[in-house]
């Protein structure tokens, strides 16, 4: 084969001409176009149904933190914590109530979470455990008392020996009645004092109380948040501008947080933590909304991964030192005073929920030492306590997550109580939870097929022929130093033959391939059968 070099070079140059404007312009446009069109909240896509009802569960793990030597820490001493758990529980999550805008490009929604006890993924655990904790409203409410309303504690010591007899400072029940089916509060009392405390239940300000009938709630840490109303969102859908699809930009129509004495600390930053926009960079960060914590978290980008086959960024937090973060010290008792900011790793949760509350990472995991060491039976470590997201940034999915948060009592001694007189001051664990996602080989397989494979042909077109046009330019150049026009080139025999394969009959479609062969096509994700979805949730 004869190859003139002035021809030679004008190929190279069209090669890596091509490999430029298609490769590197062209079909990278037109695969962004394409997701654009694919990837947002409006009706009838398939992101959209999955952000609506995702078809398969969130894992949800409680670990609770069983007080060993109560009378210990009643006089004073240190407590020795036993840590109980994983109870796995599956958690469905649902919005109901869509409104579309689409002058808006928004959608308004309620979100739902539906817990539902695993039995056998929490054996040998059944839930029947009995497990001694700090009681929640006896110390809990006395110590609010005690910081916010000093002149009323003689009316809430009466009212709360009305309404539960001796003032014990433990609670020692089952698991699953802490947690979900609660303990009684009878607020059957004509007393004064009994009225004035039970009127925080009657109002709504006790958050984890649920009114059973007219004189009687039920208390619990979780269970009024099952199957009940999270709250409502208002969101962008990402049609008009990709970028901000999934972005909060109202909550129980507010636009902001009224919570905390300070703009940074009250702005809602970042998704509802469902769902991410697509076209993100790792420095970005990602950022969700919790209303349980009435503030935005955000992650951080550590290092590359992958999971399953597929390229990964992994995120991942803590919560710092407010004391280091001037921008943050509306989170603090006084914004003007450091000093009142909440140790390292801590977040203090008394202006969101109302109770003497501080969240951490588990087992104070990045948190301030003297945390650690005020208590005995813990032992942080990144692999179990950890916040930790693997991401992908191009379609803004997350492929495996698990958000941990542990919930802590900030305890002190109640003077005008003698059974809580001589608590040490301290920040107590009560338990943590974990709420976490693993994609599965379906949805895997879908970006593989799809956005992936894409990626994988496009990268083979433009690598190919950047390599045929740089041997192209290379032998151009030893063309001309040799001052060659043409040279000679060998094909090997086997380009030069032609296909001896001829007349070969068409594969008869084996058992497992009828399907194609009737022409039938897998379900897209709005066709998968959720019929196996729980409309209700389980009583405990």
């Amino acid at each position: 084969m004869h190859v003139n070099r002035k021809g030679l070079l004008k190929k190279a140059a069209a090669a890596l001409s091509v490999a430029i404007t298609v490769g590197f312009l062209v079909i990278p446009k037109v695969m962004k176009f394409a997701m654009k069109k694919m990837i947002n909240l409006s009706p009838g896509t398939d992101v959209r149904e999955l952000w609506s009802n995702t078809p398969f569960p969130l894992h949800f793990y409680i670990y609770i933190f069983n007080i060993t030597n109560p009378d210990v820490l009643a006089a004073g001493g240190k407590a020795i914590l036993k840590e109980v758990g994983p109870f796995v529980f599956d958690e469905w999550k649902s919005k109901y109530d869509l409104v579309d805008d689409p002058v808006e490009d928004t959608v308004d929604y309620h979100m739902r979470n539906t817990y539902i006890f695993n039995k056998e993924k929490s054996a040998p655990l059944t839930g029947e455990e009995v497990i001694t904790v700090l009681h929640p409203l006896i110390v809990g409410a006395t110590i609010v008392v005690q910081r916010e309303r000093a002149p009323m504690m003689g009316i809430a010591v009466k009212g709360l020996t009305h309404i539960f007899g001796e003032l014990k400072p433990f609670l020692v029940l089952p698991f699953l009645d802490i947690f979900f089916r609660g303990f009684p509060i009878d607020c059957s009392s004509e007393e004064f004092e009994a009225k004035a405390v039970c009127s925080a239940f009657y109002t709504g300000e006790v958050k984890s109380a649920t009114q059973l009938n007219k004189t009687h709630f039920g208390f619990s840490f979780m269970g009024h948040a099952n199957h009940s109303d999270a709250g409502h969102f208002k969101a962008c859908r990402g049609v008009k501008n990709i970028h901000k699809m999934g972005k909060v930009i109202r909550f129980n129509d507010e636009p902001e947080l009224d919570v905390w004495p300070g703009d940074n600390c009250n702005e809602i930053i970042g998704t509802d933590g469902t769902v991410f926009p697509p076209f993100l960079s790792k420095e970005q960060g990602l950022w969700a909304f919790s209303p349980e914590l009435c503030r935005s978290i955000g992650t951080f980008y550590t290092h590359k991964s992958s999971y399953a086959g597929m390229p990964a960024s992994h995120f991942t937090t803590d919560f710092g030192d407010l004391k280091e973060q001037p921008d943050y010290h509306c989170f603090c008792n006084d914004p003007d005073d450091p000093d009142t900011c909440p140790p390292k790793g801590t977040i203090d949760l008394q202006p969101c929920l109302g109770g003497p509350l501080m969240a951490s990472l588990p087992h104070f995991y990045l948190g301030d030492p003297k945390l650690l060491e005020a208590v005995d039976g813990l032992s942080p470590n990144e692999h179990d306590h950890a916040i930790y997201i693997y991401f992908e940034l191009l379609t803004g999915t997350p492929f495996k997550a698990g958000k941990r948060l542990q919930f802590n009592m900030d305890l002190e001694p109640v003077g005008a109580i003698e059974s809580l007189s001589h608590f040490p001051k301290v920040i107590l664990p009560y338990f943590w939870v974990e709420e976490g996602v693993a994609l599965n080989k379906t949805y895997t397989n879908m970006l593989k097929h799809t956005i992936f494979l894409g990626k994988k042909l496009t990268n083979a077109f433009r690598y190919t022929l950047i390599i045929l046009s740089i041997i192209g330019l290379g032998g151009y150049g030893y063309m001309r130093a040799y001052n060659f026009d043409t040279m000679q080139v060998a094909i090997p025999p086997i380009f030069g033959q032609k296909n001896k394969v001829e007349n070969v009959k068409p594969a008869t479609p084996t058992q497992n391939g009828t399907e194609m062969a009737n022409g039938k096509k897998s379900p897209t994700v709005s066709q998968m059968d959720l019929t196996n979805r729980p409309d209700s949730v389980e009583r405990f």
